[in-house]
């Protein structure tokens, strides 16, 4: 649905180039949430401007729907981008217009028919949940509402894909988590590509199936989402990943073990059905080790459960190792972080 091949964009000033983008290559498949995450300047927000081109790359192709876009004239830019929907940070509704009248806006634009126009409105609001909320204005609803408002004016015109730039930092969790169960609605019903620029890697886990991550304009690690949580690679994406699931042992407690000078301390993730097995008693009942939990969690990534466990296996070093190569041959993701002798 979205290819985008050797994308940079360069920014001049008069301190020199600055390249926003640097040689950026994704497929976003149709239908699939996917999420690109980074920090503040990392690119991400150039990148989604160049996307429906409110940004002109330097160089680089981005096909949308199977369309070159930067190829494009005025005229069918604006065709194209009628397909493409956007929903912003700061939600950018017209002050002076009711709810319908900014989700009208759009279609206005269009040429639609009056009567075709209030139809489309009241589907759209029903299916956002503000069908009371019509004549209301900008200034007498809530954020969440807002926001609302703002993905019903992105899907006016029958979008094949929907850009969202930060949609969710500024609001409060309670109301982020009814906005990203929304977005997975409407992905589900409409069967809609759904790109998410974010900072925050809770909203990955919750919505997305895919993920990049950028740092410097470039794309440093990309996969499945449940693939890059349970084996994050580079230090960047292991620092996003830790802000909702913490993968280390605690400093002092590696230093009572290393103290002990025995064992493996060996991080184990569950994934799926695996949650449920009993691995560790398995462990201490068939290979002759025991075995401390230094630490574990349990989390939710979309509706995949996922374990984390962090070990420390005491015993001979060949049984440990058999110990390890069984958590293997489950299925299990195995990482040993010490040996200690």
């Amino acid at each position: 649905m979205i290819q985008i091949k050797e994308l940079s964009k360069i920014y001049h000033s008069g301190a020199g180039e600055v390249k926003a983008l640097d040689n950026i290559s994704l497929h976003v498949k149709k239908g699939e949430i996917y999420g690109i995450i980074g920090f503040s300047g990392a690119g991400k927000s150039t990148l989604i401007r160049c996307i429906n081109m409110l940004e002109k790359p330097t160089s680089g192709s981005i096909k949308v729907n199977g369309q070159e876009i930067t190829t494009l004239d005025e005229q069918a830019l604006r065709t194209a981008r009628k397909k493409i929907g956007m929903i912003f940070q700061h939600f950018n509704l017209l002050s002076s217009r009711t709810v319908f009248g900014n989700v009208a806006f759009p279609l206005e634009i269009s040429g639609v028919p009056k009567d075709q126009i209030k139809t489309k409105v009241n589907n759209l609001l029903e299916l956002v949940g503000l069908a009371d909320k019509a004549k209301a204005y900008p200034s007498q609803l809530s954020g969440g509402q807002k926001q609302r408002v703002g993905i019903a004016r992105a899907l006016a015109n029958d979008p094949a894909v929907l850009l969202c730039d930060e949609a969710t930092s500024a609001l409060d969790p309670a109301t982020t988590h009814s906005i990203l169960e929304l977005l997975k609605d409407i992905n589900r019903q409409l069967d809609l590509t759904i790109l998410m620029i974010t900072h925050e890697m809770k909203v990955i886990s919750e919505i997305c199936d895919s993920v990049a991550v950028i740092e410097k304009g470039k794309i440093i690690e990309e996969g499945l989402v449940i693939d890059v949580f349970t084996q994050p690679k580079h230090p960047t994406t292991r620092r996003f990943v830790q802000t909702i699931i913490n993968t280390d042992v605690p400093d002092n407690v590696l230093e009572r073990v290393l103290e002990k000078g025995q064992g493996q301390i060996v991080r184990v993730s569950f994934i799926g059905d695996s949650t449920a097995e009993p691995v560790i008693s398995t462990l201490v009942k068939h290979f002759n080790v025991d075995v401390n939990i230094l630490y574990g969690s349990i989390d939710q990534i979309q509706d995949t459960p996922f374990g984390m466990l962090i070990i420390e296996c005491l015993g001979s070093p060949a049984n440990c190792q058999k110990a390890v190569d069984y958590l293997v041959k489950q299925g299990l993701r195995i990482e040993v972080l010490k040996h200690v002798s």
